[in-house]
């Protein structure tokens, strides 16, 4: 089990010769590569990965089906690769490229917007946009700026999805 990656990478690549270029990355095949690199790594240490690897070792034969026809394949690789996602993101602490700035941009938009919200309560007599405004500028711009930060650490130690 220790050859697993390479061998696994020489059986897909060839299975997808020909294939269109569109359809590979439209189906985020180069991702599929990096998480099954990633998974035997982890392998031995982590057993959700561990059963990641068999997984697709399973699924190893129907991924050139799944990219070329819609069907049954397509949605179990797209649903294995959304569950390897997940978990590389959540356990082993590898994120999308930027994801922490679209994340921050959320969080503090929604609460400006509801301390703009508690400020027109307290003053009625003033318009609302000259709350709602400055508050959604001001969200957008500082969740860029926190988010940005902490995704170039993530892009620095190279744990982007």
């Amino acid at each position: 089990m220790e050859n697993w990656y390479p061998d696994f990478e020489k059986t897909l690549v060839e299975q997808l010769q020909g294939t269109n270029e569109r359809d590979l990355r439209f189906f985020r095949i180069e991702e599929y590569f990096r998480n099954a690199e990633r998974v035997d790594s982890q392998a031995e240490k982590c057993r959700e990965c561990y059963s990641f690897r068999s997984q697709m070792d399973q699924h190893k034969s129907t991924v050139a089906k799944a990219v070329q026809q819609p069907g049954k394949e397509r949605r179990e690789l797209d649903r294995l690769q959304s569950r390897m996602n997940d978990h590389m993101r959540k356990a082993h602490g590898y994120f999308p490229p930027y994801y922490h700035a679209y994340m921050q941009s959320v969080y503090w938009t929604v609460s400006l917007m509801g301390l703009a919200f508690l400020l027109t309560l307290v003053f009625p007599h003033i318009e609302k946009f000259v709350f709602y405004s400055p508050a959604f500028a001001i969200g957008v711009l500082t969740g860029q700026i926190v988010g940005g930060k902490k995704d170039r650490k993530i892009r620095a130690t190279k744990k982007i999805l």
